[in-house]
This record gives C-alpha cells, structure tokens and sequence, in this order.
C-alpha cells in the first residue's frame, strides 16, 4: 500500500496524521474511492467533483484545492506498480490522504449468478454527501455480512427503497430501466449506466413492489455491475442475471477496458 499523506508519499508502517484534527475527531471529512483498469483511473474528474461537492455539503472549506488534489492523485498512481488499484481519497479541512492498494478482484461467480440482498431499514443521514463518518452503512454492510449476503437494502419509513449501504440499485420491468433520484448518494458507476443505458426512468418503488421486478441490479465503483437475484430470500425474476441486466454488463465492460477513461 502506498499513502500520500498532505502531498508526502509513506507507507502503512510510517503514515501518521495528528489526533487533533477534524477528521479524526469528528469524522468530519468527505472521500472517494476510485479504481483503475488497466492502470488509468475511471472517471476521476468527476469522482474529484463529487468530492468537492460533498465537501461543500457538509460545509468543508478544503485549503486543498481541486487541482491540487487531482495532482496528488497522479503522484501516488506514478509510484504503484502496474496493478489494477483502488485508491480512497479523503479530503478534511486541512488534510488530503491519498491510499492506494492493489484491487481485489471479485469472485467471478458473483457477476455469472447474481448476489443476494437483506433488507436494512433506515436511510443515511446526509444522502447527497460522500462522507467519511457513516456508522449507519457501516452497520448496513456488516448486517448483510452477518446473513451471509452481498449487501443490505436500505428501505425507508415508508417502505421505499434507496439504495444500498454501498451501492446504487436500479431495476427493470417490461425491460425499461428504472432508478430513483431521491435522497440517495449519485453515484459515478450508476451514472455511467445511465449513459449506456440511453435511457432511464427515476421514480421510487416500495419494497414489495422491487420483489416483483423482472430483474435488479447494483452498481458501485469497485465491483461495476451486479445482477441481483435474491432479496431476503424471495427470488428476483427467474433468479438468474436478466437479458437486460447482461447487455449493459457487457457494455460497461467494453467501456472501461477500452480505456475511454479519464487520465
């Protein structure tokens, strides 16, 4: 693993950072995780704009500038070896940490037969904001752990869905694609569907209603595209990964390791 810490490349054994900041404090920090293929980041302009933007919601006036940080980024990805990589990016008032560590790559079974789902009830408090304190997914992710599942669906008071602890979801009926805009964290991979998509329908569904879809899937930066095939052990659609689902898996594979990615 290499750490940049305030521009100053170390490593796990010698990274430090004062236990008076606001980051450790308070968690008062927003953050991004990127990733590459074929040792070019995707998507890091706009990953970068997130964090900016999530900065400004949670009232950061970051001394790091944009820039600044986009170099840092550079820096650390011109001393890691030829790895596919995942780098967090956590940015604090006047502190920007940088780690890069090789990816871990996911089990192929999880894209060729789907994942499974346990509903979580609640909603993340700041949705709109990538932000470093999250107890709330935190626990949401370790649940679905627990029950020896992907990921935890989170489901409002009212019983609509959101998204996951860590993930973007969207579902299919009749084969439009649906998502819903409303209090999740816009994420850069669900953008990127969207895109491929060409087209997308944003409305919310309650709970019982997603269990009827002809497909679902999740989207997050690390993993890409997950079909969903199981949510709190009611089977989705035929319980197997759908036609639409796999067209834009593939799609989103071309994309990525075609390189038409930010530098």
């Amino acid at each position: 693993m290499i750490i940049s810490i305030n521009g100053v490349i170390t490593d796990k054994k010698n990274a430090k950072i004062s236990v008076l900041t606001d980051m450790f404090l308070y968690g008062h920090a927003a953050f991004e995780v990127v990733r590459t293929f074929n040792q070019k980041i995707f998507r890091l302009n706009d990953h970068l704009a997130r964090l900016y933007i999530s900065a400004d919601i949670m009232c950061i006036k970051p001394k790091w500038t944009l820039k600044k940080t986009h170099d840092a980024v550079a820096k650390v990805l011109s001393k890691c070896k030829k790895d596919d990589l995942k780098i967090r990016i956590i940015l604090a008032k006047n502190d920007l940490v940088i780690m890069a560590e090789k990816l871990k790559v996911k089990d192929p079974s999880l894209y060729r037969d789907g994942v499974k789902l346990v509903s979580y009830y609640g909603k993340r408090n700041i949705p709109y904001a990538k932000k470093l304190a999250d107890p709330f997914s935190y626990l949401a992710k370790k649940h679905a752990v627990s029950c020896g599942v992907f990921e935890s669906l989170l489901i409002d008071p009212k019983t609509y869905v959101r998204e996951c602890a860590y993930a973007n979801i969207f579902w299919v009926n009749g084969k439009k694609l649906h998502s819903t805009n409303k209090e999740i964290l816009f994420g850069i991979t669900r953008e990127t569907v969207i895109e491929l998509a060409g087209k997308c329908e944003f409305d919310g569904i309650k709970y019982k209603t997603l269990l009827n879809a002809d497909e679902v899937f999740i989207t997050q930066t690390t993993s890409g595209i997950l079909p969903v095939v199981e949510i709190d052990g009611h089977k989705i659609g035929a319980g197997k990964p759908g036609n639409v689902t796999k067209e834009l898996m593939q799609k989103y594979a071309k994309l990525v390791w075609q390189n038409k990615i930010d530098k």
